[in-house]
């Protein structure tokens, strides 16, 4: 009796320490865990307008930067203490990268707002990022949602880059299959005359987005999606992998003056007006798209991503220097596009504040009041649909604000922040930006409005 007694005595002795350390552990990782917290709660508050982008960025690059140093300190010391820490600190890591441009740009002498930073939009992004810090402070302590990836059943297609052009294929089989084209390779003149901005009044301000022209060259034969996504298409997605797409969207107000205003209540399923699942998916960030080509490419073993900026001209055009792929003439848009025409004019007539009514395609109805069922018009001559109009597109790049530069070989070009780049039309744009080399930037990574959708591009 005596024995067991030491021996229970001396184990206790033993592991005394062991315990004391564990609560020590404990006590720490939640004080680390308040800590963040509480700076998260400081970011949150950070990202509201303060007058100006000039007033308010500051702020908000010391909180994200402090955020970010939390976060790393109890990724590093209690790696299970926030089970998405690597996602999160990839999310705030852009945000600082945007934050710093802000601070930077606005500091320069004689800086005022342009086109794509007025206060509208500086306010949305802000909004964007207010979503974004709201949902990691709810979800710290919980797991990661994204389930494994199977692979999918193959249709065995064996395509490659000598496979003849046009061809369409699918690596999967299932309802739901993305068709993609080949695309064979050749070269083309990326950006806009001057002649072509005088004659659809692209404003002054954004007419340097498209200049100066640049010779670009595809060297090989990639595979294009033939529509943009679909909603069915991005739905089996989220089923399959339990990933939380972008919740909240800008969107014009139909009926009234106004500018693109953030909704938080809109999503991907409801993006302000009735979808069918083979219209092309809208609300969805840049980093959702990218999520859906990631997911493609596990569950086929093929490499799926978005276009370059580069690639999308190439394949847009499809072989035509002309303002549109079909020629010179946007009274033509009606057999091609989905745009802002009549039928979308009655049921919006969208404006803005002190400039009036949103320009519309006058004459031409084509039965659509905001997105169409994909494939609805005539493709180009790669046998590509909706690639202006519709939905505009996502690229690969991130945004530069003129052609100045632009790759030969239409390879990805980084600019100072992780800022998209968007191209082609939309069911609600005027029709000047219909064409080909209209060219866009928001400056924010967490832009979403429902006119935004993507293709993806499979490699051969």
């Amino acid at each position: 009796m005596k024995a067991i007694r030491v021996t229970a005595i001396a184990i206790s002795l033993i592991l005394s320490p062991l315990a004391t350390g564990a609560s020590a552990s404990t006590a720490t990782a939640n004080e680390q865990m308040k800590a963040l917290k509480a700076s998260l709660a400081t970011l949150q508050d950070s990202l509201t307008w303060q007058g100006s982008a000039r007033a308010t960025y500051p702020t908000v690059d010391t909180a994200v930067e402090q955020a970010l140093t939390d976060l790393r300190r109890i990724q590093r010391e209690h790696p299970t203490a926030v089970p998405r820490a690597s996602t999160f600190k990839t999310q705030l890591e852009r945000l600082a990268s945007e934050a710093d441009y802000w601070v930077r740009v606005t500091a320069e002498p004689g800086y005022t707002p342009g086109v794509l930073d007025t206060v509208a939009n500086v306010q949305a992004g802000l909004r964007e990022w207010w979503t974004e810090t709201g949902e990691i402070r709810r979800d710290l302590r919980k797991p990661s949602t994204v389930r494994p990836v199977h692979r999918a059943t193959s249709s065995r297609t064996g395509v490659d880059e000598f496979t003849r052009a046009g061809t369409v294929f699918s690596d999967v089989r299932e309802k739901n299959a993305m068709h993609m084209v080949v695309v064979p390779p050749g070269s083309y003149t990326a950006g806009a005359t001057e002649e072509e901005q005088e004659t659809f009044g692209v404003p002054s301000a954004r007419r340097h987005f498209e200049r100066p022209q640049q010779e670009v060259t595809v060297s090989k034969s990639i595979a294009v999606g033939r529509t943009e996504v679909t909603v069915g298409q991005f739905k089996q997605f989220v089923k399959k992998t339990g990933c939380r797409p972008a919740q909240g969207m800008r969107t014009w107000l139909p009926n009234q003056d106004s500018l693109m205003e953030f909704r938080p209540e809109l999503n991907y399923l409801n993006p302000g007006f009735p979808q069918t699942d083979d219209d092309p998916v809208v609300g969805i960030t840049k980093n959702d798209a990218e999520a859906l080509a990631a997911w493609m490419s596990q569950r086929t073993g093929q490499t799926y991503r978005l276009p370059t900026e580069g690639e999308w001209e190439y394949v847009a055009r499809a072989g035509s220097q002309n303002p549109f792929f079909w020629g010179d003439d946007v009274e033509d848009a009606g057999q091609y596009a989905n745009t802002y025409d009549e039928d979308a004019y009655a049921a919006n007539r969208f404006s803005i504040t002190g400039s009036g009514e949103w320009a519309h395609l006058e004459n031409v109805r084509d039965g659509f009041t905001h997105t169409a069922p994909v494939g609805s018009f005539k493709p180009n001559a790669f046998g590509l649909y909706d690639v202006t109009g519709n939905a505009r597109e996502f690229v690969a790049d991130t945004w530069i604000d003129s052609q100045e530069g632009a790759t030969a070989d239409a390879s990805v070009r980084h600019g100072e922040a992780p800022f998209v780049v968007l191209r082609g039309g939309a069911w609600n744009y005027q029709p000047q930006n219909l064409r080909i080399a209209y060219r866009s930037g928001y400056l924010s990574s967490e832009a979403r409005t429902n006119m935004f959708g993507f293709r993806l591009v499979r490699e051969l």
